[in-house]
């Protein structure tokens, strides 16, 4: 019986995501690229990086400081882009209607994402507020020994006190 061949390999405990290929990703990012559009470079018609963007959302969520670094570079890239259409907007001259309209549209379409990705450029802005959590309850001089020996013997037997009309 031991004549069988193990047809089951153990998982390489080497990533597929190197931490260079995890830098270079990262610079990517920031100069304005999509994250589809860098994993789906080629070199000589062969794909530049081992790995789908599947398996790259797979590994950020089992490494949340990766998730975090990718995340800021998005944060970044959206800045980029926004920096590059406002060069469009200071040096570039428009002569055709057609292009201011798709420029605007590429403009909102920025515009909207950068809400949602980054409060630097979001209308609705998280505003941070100290707030006491503290109730101070105190006594008033003025209240007189009678009284507050009704409020106590009505909290511990609400129904002996009887009503005056």
């Amino acid at each position: 019986m031991s004549n069988y061949k193990n047809t089951m390999t153990e998982k390489s405990n080497q990533e597929l995501i190197s931490e260079k290929s995890l830098s270079i990703i990262e610079e990517k990012l920031v100069k304005g690229m999509t994250l589809s559009e860098i994993l789906s470079e080629e070199v000589n018609n062969k794909p530049l990086y081992p790995f789908s963007l599947m398996k790259f959302y797979n590994f950020l969520k089992k490494n949340p400081e990766s998730e975090a670094r990718i995340i800021e570079a998005r944060k970044l890239g959206i800045q980029t882009l926004i920096d590059k259409l406002l060069n469009v907007f200071n040096y570039q001259e428009i002569e055709n209607p057609n292009q201011i309209l798709w420029i605007r549209e590429k403009v909102r379409l920025v515009q909207w994402v950068a809400g949602k990705i980054t409060d630097l450029y979001s209308d609705n802005k998280v505003q941070k507020s100290q707030v006491d959590s503290q109730i101070n309850i105190s006594w008033s001089d003025n209240t007189n020994e009678d009284y507050i020996k009704t409020i106590e013997a009505e909290i511990e037997n609400p129904t002996s006190i009887t009503k005056d009309n």
